[in-house]
C-alpha cells in the first residue's frame, strides 16, 4: 500500500531522482504535480462549496485547462479563492515542468540524433572489426581490452542509458537489439571480423548468435553461457566458442592455488609492461610475400627473443613448435611469443 505520510512522500521523491533519465524524472514529477493540484481542487470544492465529487472534479479540470467554461454552480468567496490558486498553480508549476520537458526532449534528442548519425558514418567505414553485443560488466571489460589492443570495434546494447558513462565516448556504439537483423547490419556485420555476445540472458545470446550467423556465415562468434545445458544450443545456433564464466572462474582459482608460479607468468603476459613478453596471433593473408616460403626463409626465427609457439591451418587444432622447414600458406595463423618490440616488427612484416 502507498504510504501517504511525509516520510513516504520523501521516499517517492528519492526514488524518482534515483533514475538517470531526465525525461523520466520530468514526466513523473509532472504527473505527481498534476495529480496533487487536482486533488487540492476536488477536496477544496467538496469541503468549501459542498459539491459532490463529479461536480468538483469537473470544475477543477475546466479551471486547470483554462477552457473558459462557466462555473458549475455559483461560488462563494472561498470557492473563488480555491479557483485562483488552481489557476496560478496550473500556469506556473505545470507550465514550468512542461517547458523543461520540451527542452530536454528537443535538445537531448537533437544531440543524440546528431551523435547517432556521426556514429553511423564512422561505423560505415569500418572493416574487419569486432561487434560486442551487451555492455554490462563483461561487455565493458571486453571493450576495455579491445581499446588496449587498439582494434576497431562497435558496442551494441538495447539500453541507451548504459552509453551515458564517460568511457563510452572513447568508442563507437549503437543502441539496438542484437537479435534484430537491421540493428546488426547497422553495426556492419557483413564486414565484421568477429562478434562477441555477452548478454545477460542465455536465450538472448542464442537469438543473437543465430541472427548473426545467418547474416555472415564466415563470422567468428564467441558467446557466454550461464547454464551448462545452453552450450549445446549455442553451438547449434552457430557459435564458434562458448565461454562459461563460472567454469573459467573456478578453474582459474584452482590453478592459482595449485600452480602459483605458472599463473604469475601468465599474468605477466597479460600485463606485458611487467616482463615485456607477450603472445600475438598473426595471419598470413592473400598477397603477403611470406606465402610459399618456409619459416626459415622468412627470417622470423632470426629476430631475437621470439619463437613460433604454434601454427594453425584450416581451422584445425594448433600444431605446437612447427619445424623451420614448414611452408607458410595463405590463411595460416601463427602464434608468436617474445619481446613486445620484436613481435610488433614480426606482426608488421607478416601483414605487409
Amino acid at each position: 500500500m502507498f504510504n501517504s505520510s511525509p516520510g513516504g512522500m520523501f521516499e517517492v521523491i528519492r526514488l524518482i531522482y534515483s533514475f538517470k533519465s531526465d525525461e523520466f524524472r520530468i514526466i513523473t514529477i509532472t504527473v505527481f504535480v498534476c495529480l496533487g493540484i487536482m486533488a487540492f481542487g476536488v477536496v477544496g470544492y467538496m469541503f468549501v462549496e459542498g459539491w459532490d465529487f463529479v461536480d468538483s472534479l469537473y470544475q477543477t479540470v475546466i479551471t486547470i485547462s483554462t477552457v473558459g467554461f462557466g462555473e458549475v454552480h455559483p461560488m462563494s468567496q472561498g470557492g473563488r479563492v480555491i479557483t485562483i490558486f488552481l489557476i496560478l498553480f496550473a500556469i506556473s508549476l505545470l507550465g514550468y515542468f512542461f517547458s523543461k520537458f520540451v527542452t530536454i526532449m528537443v535538445e537531448g534528442r537533437l544531440t543524440a540524433l546528431l551523435r547517432g548519425r556521426n556514429m553511423e558514418k564512422k561505423i560505415a567505414k569500418l572493416k574487419d572489426h569486432f561487434i560486442i553485443c551487451g555492455h554490462g560488466k563483461m561487455g565493458s571489460q571486453i571493450a576495455f581490452e579491445f581499446r588496449q589492443a587498439k582494434v576497431p570495434f562497435v558496442v551494441m546494447d538495447i539500453n541507451p542509458v548504459l552509453f551515458e558513462r564517460e568511457e563510452t565516448k572513447e568508442f563507437l556504439w549503437i543502441a539496438g537489439n542484437a537479435s534484430r537483423e537491421e540493428d546488426l547490419e547497422r553495426c556492419g556485420i557483413g564486414r565484421a571480423r568477429g562478434l562477441v555476445s555477452v548478454l545477460s540472458e542465455d536465450q538472448d545470446n542464442i537469438y543473437a548468435v543465430l541472427t548473426a550467423r545467418g547474416l555472415n556465415p564466415n563470422l567468428r562468434i564467441v558467446t557466454r553461457a550461464n547454464e551448462e545445458e545452453t552450450e549445446s544450443k549455442l553451438k547449434r545456433a552457430g557459435a564458434d566458442h562458448i565461454i562459461s564464466p563460472f567454469k573459467i572462474g573456478g578453474s582459474r582459482i584452482a590453478s592459482i592455488m595449485l600452480r602459483p608460479s605458472i599463473n604469475h607468468f601468465l599474468d605477466g603476459l597479460a600485463r606485458a609492461e611487467e616482463i615485456r613478453l607477450s603472445l600475438v596471433e598473426v595471419e598470413v593473408r592473400e598477397g603477403s610475400h611470406l606465402a610459399g616460403k618456409t619459416i626459415r626463409d622468412t627470417g622470423i626465427t632470426e629476430i631475437a627473443e621470439s619463437i613460433i609457439v604454434g601454427i594453425r591451418r584450416n581451422g584445425a587444432s594448433i600444431s605446437i613448435r612447427p619445424s623451420v622447414d614448414t611452408v607458410l600458406g595463405i590463411g595460416d595463423q601463427l602464434v608468436l611469443m617474445g619481446q613486445i618490440d620484436a613481435l610488433q616488427r614480426i606482426d608488421k612484416m607478416i601483414k605487409t
